[in-house]
């Protein structure tokens, strides 16, 4: 019963959905339904929280020193304004966004019991945060806001949901399917359309995307026609990017890999609550019922990825100077460390064992940060879990790596 009762207030805080005739009568309900919920979980002392997670080696190292890469050598804002995708420094970056699922909002990042995970820490997400700086936080954002300070978009509090102002451009929805992605596309383009602190003309914009997870976990168990579901998720994924391209310009985004949720099945010595939480979010893969079905749901998810992964080689992406897909590939064989006693770090989880704590997020953000600085081809579909991998801007190619610099 008390894990019933968790799940429960959790999908209720988490709750996403597809817009329908019934957002326009329930809508407003259930808002003020996860503000309550919300502000129930709420620690009243972050700096506690932090420091909780701090003493449990769930975050990164505080870093005293200078930063890893020279700040006033290759990487710095261009003197003039770049015109081509092809030339942008990391100082160039005016306008960071970040769409997708819980894996963008941070359900959890810093949760101190269960419950919490249902806390979107969207303010130290790896693709979208950009709260304190990356001395404590490593996000994409706090990166870029080394060589650019003015940079704008991140999400600026610890916790925020999708409509509410603080979250920014993170658009990114806990429970989201690629069917959704569309939706968060359209509410980018809207946000920065009707942000008077973003020239849509002349700002440059770095957007990450990384969708499909939950798909995986509740969805593909349950359609006989798997050929269906994986064209419909490239359709959808295909359509988000189109609507980026022709309503934002200047936009260089990153398509990421979706995370193999397969790798739950490689755990070692899962502690009982994270079996139960497991089990809800992810019954594809743990369910009794569908266990039967793992072979094809596991053969499907490599499909679905490798699908994926051709959609920046679409020649309709490439025809134009100010607007670019970099393929992010590191989740593609990542596997996590383990314990000196061969159990798997959870250190680098949230409290449910599934979600990324801080420590997980601010890899995340240093991986994603190395890929945009690696060549295409040269790319690693493997994660570095060592601070000392960071890479850095070089005098031959201080730009971010497209498949034309």
């Amino acid at each position: 019963m008390q894990f019933l009762l968790l799940f429960v207030l959790t999908k209720i805080v988490s709750i996403h959905c597809q817009q329908t005739f019934l957002d326009v009568k329930f809508g407003p309900l259930l808002k003020n339904v996860q503000i309550f919920m919300v502000d129930l979980l709420k620690p009243k002392n972050f700096e506690l929280q932090y420091t909780i997670n701090m003493r449990n080696g769930k975050t990164q190292p505080i870093f005293d020193g200078p930063f890893f890469c020279p700040i006033d050598g290759p990487g710095k804002r261009s003197e003039s304004r770049p015109a081509s995708v092809h030339r942008l420094t990391p100082g160039d970056i005016d306008v960071v966004a970040a769409m997708g699922d819980s894996l963008t909002t941070a359900n959890g990042a810093l949760a101190n019991y269960e419950l919490q995970t249902a806390l979107e820490y969207r303010g130290i997400s790896w693709s979208g945060g950009g709260i304190d700086n990356w001395r404590r936080y490593i996000t994409l954002p706090n990166l870029i806001k080394v060589y650019n300070p003015n940079v704008y978009g991140y999400s600026e509090f610890p916790f925020s949901m999708g409509y509410q102002r603080e979250s920014k451009f993170n658009v990114a929805e806990p429970g989201a399917l690629t069917s959704d992605i569309s939706l968060q596309a359209m509410n980018l383009v809207k946000r920065m359309k009707s942000d008077i602190k973003v020239d849509i003309r002349s700002h440059w914009k770095l957007i990450t995307i990384t969708i499909g997870a939950n798909d995986f976990c509740s969805q593909v168990c349950f359609y006989d026609d798997q050929e269906k579901l994986i064209k419909d998720a490239e359709r959808n994924i295909i359509h988000s990017l189109r609507i980026i391209r022709d309503n934002l310009p200047r936009a260089l985004l990153n398509l990421v890999i979706p995370f193999d949720v397969g790798l739950l099945l490689t755990f070692k010595q899962v502690p009982r609550n994270c079996k139960v939480f497991h089990y809800a979010e992810c019954q594809c893969l743990k369910s009794l019922t569908q266990f039967r079905k793992i072979k094809r749901t596991m053969k499907t998810i490599k499909i679905w990825r490798d699908r994926i992964a051709r959609i920046p080689d679409m020649k309709e992406f490439h025809y134009r100077d100010d607007f670019e897909i970099n393929l992010i590939k590191f989740i593609k064989d990542m596997r996590f460390a383990e314990t000196r006693n061969n159990k798997t770090d959870y250190s680098f989880f949230a409290e449910d064992c599934f979600h990324l704590s801080q420590k997980g997020q601010s890899y995340f953000a240093m991986n994603l940060w190395n890929q945009m600085l690696t060549k295409e081809s040269e790319r690693p579909s493997t994660a570095s879990f060592n601070y000392a991998d960071f890479k850095c801007p070089t005098y031959e190619n201080p730009y971010f790596r497209t498949r034309k610099n």
